[in-house]
């Protein structure tokens, strides 16, 4: 196993699994459209000083994703940028993958040299709480209620 985190600009051809991802785990209970979904992740396969998603690729083989991106409409516009979209496919969740792509995000936001990276969750806050993440809201989002956090880097 040669398992690598790699931008998603080094591999475009994986945009349209990246949106499958995202749209098939928040974007369908929430009213986006799987076009928008392709849309965004299109602009991360291309180099931006904005966007970017990086992927863990095993012999050519997309596992997981984690983006980094600056706020818009579905985030608080005061807050930025945000560790968004990490997502580890069910077949490879439990070996800590989640974790490499989160710590990759945290190193480059650091490198950029943000001084707090935000996410949101509706599901895993203890899991980034263990991580070093900290609760500053909670709110409903899309009928759901959701913890925003941040991380001092």
């Amino acid at each position: 196993m040669t398992r690598q985190i790699v931008p998603l600009t080094e591999y475009p051809q994986f945009a349209d699994v990246c949106a499958a991802w995202a749209f098939g785990q928040w974007g369908s209970q929430r009213g986006g459209s799987l076009e928008r979904t392709r849309q965004r992740f299109t602009l991360c396969s291309k180099p931006s000083d904005d966007y970017l998603t990086l992927i863990v690729i095993d012999s050519d083989r997309p596992l997981g994703m984690a983006s980094l991106w600056p706020s818009d409409d579905h985030h608080r516009r005061d807050l930025s940028p945000w560790l968004a979209g990490v997502f580890v496919h069910p077949d490879h969740r439990r070996q800590g993958i989640a974790r490499q792509l989160e710590q990759a995000i945290v190193l480059i936001a650091q490198q950029r040299g943000y001084p707090t990276l935000h996410l949101i969750t509706d599901r895993s806050e203890k899991l980034y709480a263990g991580w070093g993440w900290q609760t500053i809201e909670r709110r409903q989002q899309h009928g759901e209620q959701v913890v925003v956090m941040e991380k001092q880097l």
